[in-house]
């Protein structure tokens, strides 16, 4: 016996800021099954880095340090905790945009999931985004998909 598991599904977009190119990916539409309402608030995650070098990207031992980042904290992702719902690379910094259920039991288990690391230079953005405007807002700009 065998049952279909829905695959949440990204897509990759490029842009320009500044003259600089961005790398944009982003989920296609919201999780199957979740309500937007059910998680309220809008955690961005924002990694700043050196913009006049490669053009704005990060360079290989900073890219190296935030994949580490994000597959720590990929477990985060899960349906009824949070949804990490757009990253936004280019220009200077890399954004993770995550919608989320319990923000004070998010960034404990951010907390939990980051121990041992060393420490990362991030900045961490919360706001009360209910309907999710900034990922709707964002995928509504997206040309072709």
């Amino acid at each position: 016996m065998s049952s279909a598991v829905a695959e949440n599904i990204y897509f990759t977009a490029t842009g320009e800021q500044e003259g600089r190119p961005v790398i944009y990916r982003s989920m296609q539409s919201v999780p199957e099954g979740e309500k937007e309402a059910d998680f309220p608030t809008l955690i961005n995650i924002y990694w700043p880095f050196e913009k006049e070098e490669n053009n704005g990207m990060p360079d290989q031992s900073t890219n190296d340090k935030q994949v580490a980042f994000e597959d720590a904290i990929a477990p985060l992702d899960v349906n009824g905790t949070s949804h990490l719902m757009l990253v936004v690379t280019g220009n200077g910094r890399k954004e993770w945009i995550w919608y989320v259920k319990d923000s004070k039991e998010w960034v404990g288990k951010l907390n939990e999931l980051l121990a041992g690391h060393d420490v990362y230079p991030i900045q961490i953005e919360m706001e009360n985004d209910p309907k999710w405007s900034t990922y709707h807002n964002f995928v509504s700009g997206v040309k072709g998909i």
